[in-house]
């Protein structure tokens, strides 16, 4: 029994030492591996603090660039610029401007939105451009962030014939600075398509082709007839016709000379050309080609020179009018929305002085989808009183006011009123009442004719 028991303690020795070799294996190793991953730590951390002041400076980069690429567009838009290519140029470096700042804004009011959002009770949207950013990496933002600051140096640098040739053309009538003024006084987002009117409307007349017309077509509420107002304002227009004639469905299908509808502009070097104006962006339905055909031939078309302007929503609407060129409008881009909004709703005040406001106006702005006449009515609220309290009671109401369109009828409020559909009207006031919008119209001059 005895040699049994050695045996038996002979059988579990050789595993023992195999667990010591093990145990001193390690003892061995983890001091190596715990070295590594310190290391490995360390390096992490050094790169990302790396990588935050490269942030950092990309943004005072940006910051730079978005000055120069202001001064240039600013002198630019002062201007009388007639060459066709340097209004393209014009146009890319402004739509690169605005989505600089729309980065350059979203990045540095995401803390003030955090703290928002965190003290509280609104629920942050998922389409709040900060909530955005904070859902990506540190690694893209940051890469996001390069790749507008050198889209937007290139471009810059690019523009240094552009800036050269501007001194050629004359300036035109000053504008006041203060930002909301000046989105009064001009076609915000709209200046390459109102140069392209205006090209139209003053481009001499080919013989044998009769009566030119422009076709502006566009979804409803996106800026048609604000646009033909603009130009109908515009001097050089002015100046190009003796007569403006606004015209509705009604009155093209009840065509006659109209001597009623004329206002002379006591212009000589018009001749008497007219210049005429079709409203059918009420109608879906198309018109006549007779009524088309008795416009032509009217009076008021008569004279060498004489254009048309047809605005309607589809181009159903004027398929037999025959030959005519095209401008289609959309809505603007989240990033020039954002740019437009905020000078609406700040106006002579300095968003920088105020990031927690500019950190809840992104997420009015982004409720607004687009809204020109949203954001009149939003900003003028907010520019009544710079609080943050009441600027988040705005908030508040918007949202619900859109999670109860999308809950009864399926889709956000402002694309039911582009179709007519009955909407209910959201406000501050606490109250039991409920008001809706059945339907709108557009409110014309009692005499249909432009003022002289």
């Amino acid at each position: 029994m005895y040699c049994c028991k050695d045996d038996d303690n002979s059988k579990h020795r050789p595993k023992q030492l195999r667990l010591g070799d093990w145990v001193a294996d390690m003892e061995t190793f983890l001091p190596a591996i715990l070295s590594d991953l310190l290391g490995r730590s360390i390096s992490f951390l050094v790169q990302r603090c790396r990588k935050q002041s490269s942030a950092r400076d990309d943004l005072e980069k940006l910051r730079l660039a978005l000055l120069r690429a202001h001064v240039t567009i600013e002198e630019a838009e002062a201007r009388l610029i007639t060459n066709q290519a340097m209004l393209r140029q014009l146009d890319v470096l402004r739509e690169a401007m605005y989505s600089g700042y729309y980065m350059l804004d979203t990045l540095t009011y995401r803390v003030h939105a955090e703290e928002t959002c965190s003290s509280s009770p609104i629920v942050p949207s998922r389409f709040n451009p900060a909530k955005r950013l904070r859902l990506i990496t540190v690694d893209d933002g940051a890469e996001e962030l390069r790749r507008v600051v050198d889209n937007l140096g290139s471009m810059i640098d690019d523009m240094r014939e552009f800036v050269v040739f501007l001194n050629g053309y004359p300036r035109i009538s000053c504008q006041p600075y203060s930002v909301h003024l000046l989105l009064d006084k001009l076609m915000f987002g709209r200046q390459k398509e109102v140069q392209l009117v205006i090209s139209f409307l003053r481009q001499p007349e080919v013989c044998g082709n009769g009566v030119s017309v422009l076709h502006i077509v566009g979804v409803a509420r996106v800026g048609k007839s604000t646009l033909v107002n603009h130009v109908c304002h515009n001097e050089r227009v002015r100046d190009h016709f003796s007569s403006i004639v606004f015209l509705s469905r009604d009155d093209l299908e009840d065509m006659g000379d109209h001597h009623d509808l004329m206002v002379s502009h006591g212009s000589r070097a018009s001749r008497g050309s007219s210049l005429v104006v079709v409203d059918l962006s009420e109608d879906q339905e198309p018109v006549d080609e007779g009524a088309w055909r008795r416009l032509r031939s009217s009076t008021i078309c008569r004279s060498r020179g004489s254009k048309i302007i047809v605005t309607s929503r589809s181009m159903e609407a004027v398929r037999s009018i025959g030959q005519a060129h095209t401008i289609e409008l959309k809505f603007l881009r989240e990033d020039a929305y954002w740019y437009f909004f905020k000078g609406l709703a700040f106006g002579s005040a300095d968003p920088e002085d105020h990031p927690k406001l500019a950190s809840i106006a992104m997420d009015i702005s982004a409720e607004q989808k687009g809204s020109f006449i949203g954001a009149s009515i939003a900003s003028s609220l907010m520019r009544s009183n710079l609080d943050a309290h009441f600027w988040s009671r705005i908030l508040k109401n918007m949202r619900e006011y859109t999670q109860k369109h999308r809950g009864l009828f399926g889709k956000h409020p402002h694309d039911l009123l582009r179709k007519n559909h009955p909407v209910y009207l959201w406000r501050l006031a606490e109250s039991s009442k409920i008001f809706m919008c059945y339907a709108s119209y557009t409110a014309c001059l009692p005499s249909r004719t432009f003022p002289g």
